[in-house]
């Protein structure tokens, strides 16, 4: 079982995005966890009009019971993560450069941003309720947090205990 933690709004500046990767890539390395900085450029295969998706931030794997935490940033400065899909090529693709029948494309998507943690980890969800509670003082004033267990709002750690299952005595 696990839990979902979705996380989006706007950072302060699209400046502070350096400062956000400066930081929490001391803060990865001090505590020991996995780190990435991104700066990538995506584009659209096919794409004739040259339209082109950016990222910037820094992603943490906290261990091996979360996904990563991305505190990563579209060009507007919005929490964002984007990733290729393959697709099946249809027929109005054909007309495009790379398309081939019965061939498969990338397909690009941009969605909001969240991370996944084990229910059997308390721990590590409440440090990652800690960073957000510091992204959201220092580079989100408007961070909005949805997580279903409710710990973010209550932060009652009792809500965080997964419930023990017992035999029903017959």
């Amino acid at each position: 079982m696990s839990t979902t933690i979705h996380y989006f709004g706007k950072i302060k500046s699209t400046e502070a995005i350096r400062e956000i990767q400066d930081e929490f890539y001391e803060i990865a390395q001090v505590s020991g966890w996995t780190h990435e900085l991104v700066d990538h450029v995506f584009t659209q295969e096919g794409d004739l009009q040259g339209n082109r998706l950016t990222l910037q931030g820094v992603r943490l794997v906290l261990n091996r019971q979360t996904t990563p935490l991305q505190l990563t940033f579209d060009k507007d400065g919005y929490l964002s993560h984007i990733y290729y899909e393959k697709a099946p090529v249809e027929m109005g693709d054909l007309m495009t450069k790379n398309g081939t029948p019965g061939g498969t494309r990338q397909l690009l998507h941009q969605i909001h941003t969240s991370t996944t943690v084990r229910s059997q980890d308390p721990e590590s969800h409440k440090t990652l309720v800690k960073l957000l509670d510091y992204v959201k003082k220092r580079y989100v004033p408007n961070l909005e947090v949805i997580d279903n267990t409710g710990y973010w709002y209550s932060r009652d750690e009792a809500v965080l205990s997964t419930p023990k299952m017992e035999l029903a005595k017959k």
